[in-house]
């Protein structure tokens, strides 16, 4: 029965051992805590759009987009730099310069990302372009919102094919003209200028910008920054003219105001004279209280001139906040904007060139590898970052996306090694 007893013990401590590793095991593996990437962790930059709330207001959330120059345009402070800084930093950062310019003694803020620069997807799919960044965003999700890959029939005519990436690469450059001369029409506009001049277009996107397409939508464009510069002077010429028009009213008031206090002192002295009289006995009490009523009179008069110039100080006030307004909402959607089509058209650029790559490609295969170009395989390439600092980083479809990635994505013969070695084009 001892014997039993100890085997028993031993039998239980195993199986007690044997769960704890397999419960540490299992906190270790658990996906909630495998490399799980926060939305609040990825740093800002240029292209975000952060979300902010005054508590203490009865205002609606502002959209603050972050400005190239990495700086959101804040209430009471102007511009403050966020760029590099998680959502928590930042709203520390915030925080920390209410403070320090005494606007609040304890901030009540709501701070939060509206919006992630997109990510793009380009290459061997069926709708390359930019899609609104997500949470956990991986490359089989982004292929799944650039509708999959491109169908790979192997019996698709040579001559076909070619004639369907030559009418990609027209239809891509046309793309490519359109957002080049929108950014050179936002560039001209921040400048204060109608007329679009040639340093106005990207540098990258120069050499495409020519020809009757190129010649026609520069057109459109000069007539779209037209009647935008004409429809502000228009906007701005009326609110000023609405100021001066006030002024000279508040000028007006303010000699009414002069004449009222004259007319004021002028009846003290007749009530002082009508009590005198009426001292002597000269008067009644009855002429008093009459000179007594025109003097209140004239007292509410002189009461009624100072409301309305209060008034027409606050209605000057408002036309002039007005009139900064507007033209501060022009600059920030057209600095808005001009982000947008950059990112456009990097992602048009990217997409033509790995059209020309597929066309060189499929131009030096003959028919017959074309035929036998049947079992294919995907390769994808996440590029992080810009220009000089941009990298190349292989990708499997677990891969999880930052905001901005750009994601390329080819189609390659399974024992074919060269087309898996061609270079990653650079946006």
């Amino acid at each position: 029965m001892i014997m039993l007893r100890r085997s028993s013990s031993r039998i239980e401590v195993l199986r007690c051992i044997i769960c704890i590793a397999l419960l540490f095991l299992t906190s270790i593996l658990s996906p909630s805590k495998a490399g799980a990437i926060s939305e609040n962790d990825f740093p800002l930059a240029p292209g975000d759009t952060v979300k902010l709330d005054i508590l203490d207001d009865d205002k609606e959330p502002m959209d603050l987009p972050v400005a190239m120059d990495g700086s959101i345009q804040a209430p009471f402070l102007g511009a403050v730099p966020i760029a590099g800084l998680t959502v928590s930093e930042a709203l520390a950062e915030l925080n920390r310069r209410y403070v320090a310019q005494r606007i609040f003694v304890v901030p009540k803020l709501g701070f939060s990302v509206a919006a992630y620069r997109p990510i793009f997807v380009v290459g061997d799919v069926r709708t390359p372009g930019s899609y609104p960044f997500q949470p956990q965003l991986t490359v089989q999700k982004a292929m799944g919102l650039a509708g999959g890959q491109i169908a790979t029939d192997p019996a698709e005519d040579p001559v076909l094919a070619r004639a369907r990436l030559r009418g990609e690469l027209e239809t891509t450059e046309g793309n490519i003209i359109r957002e080049a001369l929108a950014y050179a029409r936002l560039t001209a506009q921040l400048a204060e200028r109608s007329d679009i001049l040639p340093e106005d277009i990207p540098a990258t996107a120069r050499d495409y910008v020519n020809g009757p397409l190129a010649e026609s939508v520069r057109e459109v464009e000069r007539r779209i920054a037209k009647a935008d510069t004409e429809g502000f002077a228009a906007q701005k010429a009326v609110l000023s003219a609405q100021i001066a028009e006030a002024e000279q009213g508040l000028l007006l008031l303010n000699q009414l105001l002069e004449n009222a206090n004259e007319t004021i002192k002028i009846g003290q002295a007749d009530v002082e004279r009508a009590q005198e009289l009426r001292k002597r006995g000269i008067n009644t009490q009855t002429d008093v209280s009459n000179v007594q009523r025109i003097m209140s009179q004239e007292e509410d008069h002189q009461l009624q001139v100072l409301t309305n110039i209060s008034q027409a100080r606050r209605d000057i006030g408002l036309l002039k906040s007005r009139l900064v307004e507007i033209s501060q909402t022009r600059h920030v959607n057209a600095l808005v904007d001009l982000q947008t089509h950059n990112v456009s058209l990097a992602a048009h650029l990217a997409s033509h060139r790995t059209t020309e790559q597929q066309l060189v490609l499929m131009s030096s295969m003959t028919a017959e590898e074309l035929a036998k170009n049947k079992q294919v395989v995907l390769d994808f390439t996440i590029r992080r970052g810009i220009g000089a600092d941009a990298v190349d980083i292989p990708a499997t479809v677990t891969s999880v996306l930052a905001p901005a990635d750009v994601l390329v994505v080819r189609i390659r013969s399974a024992d074919d090694a060269t087309v898996a070695a061609l270079p990653v084009a650079q946006p």
